[in-house]
């Protein structure tokens, strides 16, 4: 499978959700996933971009999510950013906490760390990027992020 780099950027609102996921399916298609693994993938992604609109920009509605879809040889990488003022992942509750079952939210980083191989973050002053990994190789390291 070649490598490729695609950008994306669409404005910081829900309505654009099914392209994005499509779009991150289509990604994994062509890196070679089956169908599982490109709704994984597709599902991650939206997650992803979900969190960057309500959270990321919740003082700044509106504002443009960038994706940015990297393939390589052995993995598809997916950074989503936003310009939002970051968070302290550690600080996010445990949604498994019985105090935690019933909120409305708080499952999206839970659901997201259940769909790829890898998850990881860069938050600095211009905003926070979400950063997904699926591997390609089977028996690939597996991480909790």
């Amino acid at each position: 499978m070649p490598g490729g780099l695609l950008l994306v950027e669409i404005p910081g609102d829900i309505a654009w959700l099914d392209l994005v996921q499509g779009v991150a399916e289509e990604v994994g298609r062509r890196a070679g996933l089956d169908d599982d693994g490109r709704l994984d993938l597709g599902l991650a992604v939206r997650e992803g971009t979900v969190n960057a609109i309500e959270h990321g920009h919740r003082d700044r509605p509106g504002d443009p999510v960038r994706l940015t879809f990297l393939l390589r040889s052995d993995r598809v990488r997916v950074e989503i950013s936003d310009r939002g003022p970051g968070f302290d992942p550690a600080a996010i509750p445990d949604p498994t906490d019985p105090a935690n079952l019933l909120r409305p939210s708080g499952r999206g980083l839970l659901l997201i760390r259940s769909l790829v191989d890898a998850i990881d973050w860069r938050i600095g002053p211009g905003g926070t990027t979400l950063i997904l990994e699926k591997f390609l190789v089977e028996g690939g390291p597996k991480e909790g992020g």
